[in-house]
């Protein structure tokens, strides 16, 4: 078995987690080796790509994350206190 996007990765995942008391032996143990084997060949091919997910469409930094957002109202609390 080869998993070729996410969507089949998923289901594999799903149908290897409903596998994965299979009694040892049998058909299902088989079937759930072969979709872990095909797990992980999908993690070595995409290491470190999208490892924590697909990235957000505007991407992951927010006004928060930029060292000078919001620095002239940070400065005037500053003064404050």
């Amino acid at each position: 078995m080869r998993i070729s996007n996410h969507d089949e990765y998923n289901a594999a995942v799903a149908r290897a987690h409903s596998l994965s008391d299979a009694p040892e032996g049998s058909a299902a143990a088989a079937e759930h080796a072969d979709l872990i084997a095909a797990l992980r060949a999908w993690d070595e091919e995409h290491k470190g790509e999208n490892s924590h997910g697909p990235e957000p469409v505007g991407g992951l930094n927010t006004a928060d994350d930029f060292g000078v957002s919001g620095l002239p109202g940070n400065l005037g609390r500053l003064r404050d206190t």
